[in-house]
């Protein structure tokens, strides 16, 4: 894996992109079934758009509202998340006034319903949350949240049922230096037992990207661990969170960013790789091979560990990539009111 992990600034090259609807949006996020459909979520104002694929990202059905939500938290990350299993489709998003919504549909269904998953009212003010399932039929949702002492902390809930009832919140992580970062995306993944959580921390005045692990499908939490060798003194918003994915042996592999610059990272190895300058770094894995896309100067980077070339795929901002199979993953990302997307390999 560490070959894998050999990644390059070298010179980029530019290639098309697709707007994959007529329907203004922004913030996307989508959710990759084994059987390569796909179900995709975003938002424009206060109202929540669903659509899917399953034709593997060739084609998108028409978005259809999913709610129109009063003061939907959107934009810098913040945003409706989505995840499925082979029963139903989850969609969670934030209000202004600080509540976590989740709406659920059965695949086969058109109708969405409804819940708040935060059990003590408007705690969630910072807009920021992250969804994932295992193939068992189990969700977790974790959100950044004030309750107790006005604090940021790492909350969540799970649900043993395709989401159709949600335990009571549980405290993942408080900072013992007051509170986490306030104003990065959590990101979470979920492989069977496992669940891999990265955050980024504020400890004695540093904002470093963490990962926290559960082994048991989230009744304990452990294995709290830095990302990289170096640390980022900041008293401002770094507005960046990351993300993380497993690989083949069901280890982590991460991207982030510290002060201008793009890091990966391996588990259980504090050293770092630096990829490239730029933000919101987002990753996936094939079999052989790992893809890292990114924004910068307005433009969406792809970098894949079998190439020695990073390539501009569009226009824009905020990518999110994933994997679609062995070989192939799957980005999206916004772009002046639009969103596009594009196959890489």
């Amino acid at each position: 894996m560490n070959k894998i992990l050999l990644l390059l600034l070298i010179p980029f090259l530019t290639f098309s992109q697709k707007k994959l609807f007529t329907q203004k949006g922004m913030q996307p996020d989508f959710y990759v079934h084994k059987n390569g459909n796909i179900d995709l979520v975003f938002g424009l104002k206060n109202t929540i758009y669903y659509a899917k694929s399953t034709d593997k990202a060739q084609h998108f059905s028409e978005p259809q509202i999913v709610d129109s939500l009063a003061g939907l938290h959107l934009g810098m990350s913040r945003g409706p998340r989505i995840a499925s299993s082979n029963h139903s489709i989850i969609i969670t998003a934030i209000d202004k006034k600080g509540n976590l919504h989740a709406y659920r549909k059965e695949i086969k269904d058109p109708l969405w319903k409804h819940q708040v998953i935060n059990d003590i009212p408007e705690v969630a003010k910072e807009g920021f949350n992250a969804i994932a399932s295992n193939s068992k039929g189990k969700f977790m949702v974790i959100w950044l949240d004030l309750r107790g002492n006005k604090k940021n902390k790492l909350m969540s809930s799970m649900s043993n049922n395709d989401g159709r009832i949600w335990q009571p919140n549980q405290l993942i992580y408080a900072s013992p230096d007051s509170t986490i970062c306030e104003c990065c995306q959590p990101n979470i993944i979920f492989n069977q037992n496992r669940i891999s959580i990265m955050f980024r921390n504020w400890i004695n005045g540093s904002r470093d990207m963490y990962t926290i692990h559960s082994f048991d499908e989230g009744q304990t939490f452990k294995a709290l661990e830095k990302q990289g060798e170096g640390t980022w003194k900041l008293n401002a918003c770094p507005m960046d969170g990351g993300s993380l994915a497993f690989t083949q042996d069901n280890k982590i592999v991460s991207v982030w960013r510290r002060e201008g610059n793009l890091y990966l990272s391996n588990e259980g190895d504090a050293k770092e790789i630096k990829i490239s300058e730029g933000r919101n770094g987002t990753i996936s894995v094939g079999q052989q091979t790992i893809f890292v896309a990114w924004h910068s100067q307005g433009k969406i980077y792809v970098k894949n560990s079998q190439n020695s070339e990073a390539l501009v795929v569009g226009e824009g901002r905020y990518p999110i990539l994933k994997s679609l199979n062995d070989q192939e993953s799957y980005v999206v990302w916004e772009n002046q009111g639009d969103i596009f997307g594009k196959f890489v390999n």
